[in-house]
């Protein structure tokens, strides 16, 4: 619960599984990529995301603030469906998987005493116009589903929505506040995610505070940090 809360709550399992792992076969949770127009000028469609390039884009300690320390990076196998269709790619965000692309490195982190997490995934798709697809559709999900519910393995959780100005790292970026009512808990988790492309790679961003009064003050320069990161390493 821990690594779905940071994930999602940073985006839940949280992010991801440290190894690169191949494409999924499934086809259709993944955002369709938008068609190209018949300009007679075209961009090159962007390549996808080497190993050494999602690698160079993680974060490490020395990226952060004093207080961080890394945590071990958990698998999980947590697959939430939203139960309405059009909140299905913030339920992705929960997930440690996302259809059609390549994962490839996580880090997780706590501070202090656990007072606060942060998880950070880098994943590619084979194009630019898929990776495109994919913020679109956390973009446009977010209006809609200021609040919606999922279910995973019979148990049902209720998430709200918030849309977050975030530092435009990268092509382009979006940021989302999910706070989870986590009833077999009796509490509430919020997280601050940030999705950032640059070409066909992603990073998904999550910073979890913890306590009765969650302090996201540190949020916005997380979010640099990371996703300017992950935007040099893209690059190359």
């Amino acid at each position: 619960m821990r690594r779905g809360a940071v994930v999602a709550l940073t985006t839940s399992a949280l992010f991801l599984t440290a190894a690169c792992g191949g494409s999924s076969e499934k086809k259709d949770d993944q955002p369709k990529a938008a068609e190209s127009g018949g300009s007679a000028e075209q961009k090159p469609a962007a390549a996808p995301l080497t190993d050494a390039q999602m690698k160079a884009g993680l974060l490490e300690v020395a990226d952060l603030p004093t207080g961080w320390k890394i945590e071990p990076a958990a698998s999980s196998d947590e697959r939430p469906k939203a139960e309405k269709p059009e909140c299905q790619p913030l339920a992705l965000l929960m997930s440690e998987k996302i259809d059609g692309a390549t994962m490839g490195g996580n880090r997780e982190f706590a501070q202090g005493n656990d007072s606060a997490m942060l998880a950070q995934q880098i994943f590619t798709y084979a194009d630019g116009a898929a990776a495109t697809a994919f913020v679109k559709s956390v973009t446009d999900a977010i209006g809609p589903c200021a609040t919606f519910t999922t279910a995973q393995d019979g148990e049902k959780m209720t998430i709200t929505s918030q849309k977050l100005t975030v530092p435009q790292v990268g092509e382009e970026a979006v940021g989302v506040r999910l706070t989870m009512d986590i009833p077999q808990l009796g509490m509430k988790l919020e997280s601050d995610v940030l999705v950032a492309r640059q070409g066909a790679g992603l990073t998904r961003l999550a910073y979890v505070p913890m306590g009765e009064k969650p302090d996201h003050s540190a949020f916005e320069d997380l979010a640099k940090r990371g996703g300017g990161k992950f935007a040099k390493g893209a690059q190359g």
